[in-house]
This record gives C-alpha cells, sequence and structure tokens, in this order.
C-alpha cells in the first residue's frame, strides 16, 4: 500500500501564483507534461512581446521565464480553471508590472490595455484573444471601442 502526502489545493480566488522557487528554464523544460510545453511553445513568443514593450531585453526574457515558473509549477489549477490562458496572461502581467508602470495609451479597462499593447505590436485579433483567454469577439470589440 502506498501512502501519499495531502497535498493542498490553491485558492481559486487568487488571481496571483505564489512564489517559492521559480525553475530556471532548462530544468523546466524538462520536467514540463506535453500540455505545458505546448501552451508554452504557443505562447511564449506573444508574452516576450508584450513584455518587451514595457521591459528591456534582458528583463522581459527573465519575466517571460518567471512567469511560465509559475505556470509550470501550478499547471494542475491553471488547466483546471474554465479559461486556462487567462490565469497565465495574468502571471505574465504580474511578472512586467505593467500595470503600475503603463505605456501612453488610452484604455478603458485593463484588457483593453493588453489588447492595444499586442495591436500597436503587430498581433492580430485571435493571436491577443488566444493568448489573454478572452473571445475574439470581445477583444475585437475592445480595440474598436473609445474608452469613456
Amino acid at each position: 500500500m502506498t501512502v501519499r502526502a495531502p497535498t493542498r489545493q490553491p485558492n481559486p480566488r487568487r488571481t496571483r501564483l505564489s512564489v517559492a522557487h521559480v525553475p530556471d528554464s532548462r530544468l523546466m523544460r524538462l520536467l514540463m507534461p506535453p500540455a505545458l510545453e505546448a501552451f508554452h511553445t504557443l505562447h511564449s513568443p506573444i508574452y516576450l512581446t508584450y513584455a518587451s514593450a514595457h521591459l528591456s531585453t534582458l528583463a522581459a526574457q527573465r519575466a517571460v521565464q518567471t512567469a511560465f515558473g509559475l505556470i509550470a509549477m501550478h499547471w494542475p489549477f491553471v488547466v483546471g480553471c474554465p479559461r486556462p490562458a487567462a490565469v497565465a496572461w495574468s502571471q505574465l502581467v504580474a511578472s512586467t508590472g505593467s500595470r503600475g508602470c503603463p505605456l501612453p495609451l488610452t484604455a478603458g479597462c485593463p484588457l483593453q490595455y493588453d489588447a492595444a499593447v499586442l495591436h500597436t505590436r503587430g498581433h492580430d485579433v485571435t493571436a491577443i484573444a488566444d493568448a489573454t483567454g478572452h473571445d475574439a469577439s470581445k477583444i475585437r470589440y475592445l480595440l474598436t471601442r473609445q474608452p469613456a
């Protein structure tokens, strides 16, 4: 009989995942389940675009690495959420600190700001929707809507 230690479930009300220790990216690649590796492959370029808009090249790379480290550490929780990409996106935003020092863009809400940052850097509505975890129709609406 195998006895397993009880596992502590993450609190679903928290938007930021805890930072105990973010693994090195090389180690992370060795430990990634295939779904996380695919998620990383699909989203890391657009995450880097967003981070680079707010940070220097090296700091942007570190922010993306930190975000994916947190996502990897809490992968079962992330994929158990209704919108895993939205949870992952919130980690990137937190890792970049973009809410504290935004670019001079007019936006009525954080998602509209994020969509505008990515759109001005050449990403289309579908790519932005996939990365942020929201419907393309919502992103399209936010990009055409003038903030009040």
